[in-house]
């Protein structure tokens, strides 16, 4: 294979010996003429020796994605071959569900593609432009290796924008219903992925929400907070808790309540269509309380330009939703933004004291096993779920 040659900074130079993926733009000493959107490229040291191939960006931050450090194992269908059918046997290990992620980007080797299956369909996304390449390789591979019913790409905008690609979403290959019938734990769960959020189905939480329905104990009133397609409320229903959703997007609460039916949970279920910061403050104000709050927000800060904005909203969120908690209550805090995960827990020590409250923790989760992540890459693990309980004994 014929690719333009790299030379990487020091800095590059270790991080990429130690297992790291992503080389900066100000990492690499600029060619003469450089590659072009989504080549494959070879990147060196400084003395000309052999790094890693790669995927180039010509826009993004991330200048380039290493794919393959052995000089013998270029780029190519074979390498994706095995690299797809690696991830899928990991999964293997994944029980109790028919929906999980087979391939999870850098944390696979396959930088830029995402493939989560429900049920006998293939949801996938292509981040960078260098996947982008192969989408006709890993589709056709997919299907070899799985045989699916169909397979539907959703390449939104938000992740394309930076590598320079259009949004996309299409069926790639049979046939694709509106909505899923998938099973988790026992219950069961209309998936919309057209249409929802990430592929459909917040899939990282999974090992969460079994650990909460756990815990939950019938007659429990539950807040299930930025419900989304109401996962979490179900569950803590099927347990015989009673739980408010509030969800502002109509069409995900629409969903909602199917599910509620389809695990015959909706009597214990009360819903409303709004906004999830008014709703937590309104509420305390009515002087509501409940056994367990679970707080589940979107992405508060994607990059750190938004670190400060994202800290505010989520203290905001926490001094409400803990002046929602009965005496040994418990709140349910998920936090899914890479750049607030080292501050989530200041900011809830903060919201505590500033609402006089003394918290305990029962238990730290992190994203489902079907989402690795890597010791040397940090920003894979972006997904940390605490349950603290509001502790009514006295202080040591």
């Amino acid at each position: 294979m014929t690719c333009r040659q790299l030379v990487v900074a020091a800095s590059a130079e270790k991080r990429i010996r130690n297992f790291d993926c992503w080389v900066f733009r100000d990492e690499l000493t600029p060619p003469r003429e450089a590659p072009a959107n989504g080549d494959v490229v070879k990147l060196t040291d400084r003395r000309g020796t052999f790094l890693a191939y790669a995927f180039y960006s010509a826009r993004s931050h991330v200048a380039a994605r290493v794919v393959s450090t052995d000089p013998h194992r270029p780029v190519d269908r074979d390498l994706l071959s095995q690299r797809l059918t690696a991830a899928v046997r990991r999964r293997s290990e994944v029980l109790a569900t028919n929906a999980k992620r087979l391939v999870f980007s850098e944390a696979d080797g396959l930088p830029g593609l995402i493939v989560d299956q429900y049920t006998d369909v293939l949801v996938l996304q292509i981040r960078t432009a260098g996947m982008d390449r192969w989408r006709t390789d890993v589709v056709d591979l997919l299907q070899d290796l799985l045989h699916p019913q169909g397979v539907l790409e959703r390449s939104d905008k938000e992740f394309r924008e930076d590598e320079g690609l259009p949004p996309v979403t299409h069926v790639l290959a049979g046939v694709v219903p509106e909505r899923i019938l998938i099973e988790e734990d026992g219950l069961r769960f209309w998936v919309d992925p057209h249409h929802g959020q990430k592929t459909g189905f917040y899939l990282d939480q999974r090992d969460t929400r079994h650990r909460v329905r756990e815990r939950i104990q019938p007659g429990a009133r539950v807040a299930d907070v930025f419900a989304y397609t109401g996962a979490f409320g179900v569950a803590a229903a099927s347990r015989g808790a009673r739980v408010v959703c509030v969800e502002q997007q109509e069409p995900y609460l629409a969903l909602a309540k199917d599910n509620a039916v389809l695990n015959r949970v909706d009597d214990r279920m009360e819903w409303v269509a709004g906004d999830a910061f008014y709703w937590l403050e309104a509420a305390g104000g009515r002087g509501e309380r409940f056994d367990w709050v679970l707080l589940d927000p979107p992405a508060l800060a994607k990059s750190k330009a938004d670190i400060s904005k994202g800290r505010h909203a989520l203290h905001r969120l926490l001094v409400h939703a803990l002046g929602l908690l009965k005496a040994e209550g418990t709140l349910v805090l998920s936090v899914c933004a890479y750049h607030l995960l080292e501050l989530a827990e200041e900011i809830l020590r903060i919201a505590a004291q500033q609402r006089g409250i003394r918290l305990r923790v029962r238990e730290l989760s992190l994203q489902a096993a079907d989402h690795p992540w890597i010791v040397q890459m940090p920003m894979t693990r972006y997904l940390m779920s605490w349950q603290v309980q509001r502790d009514e004994s006295p202080a040591a």
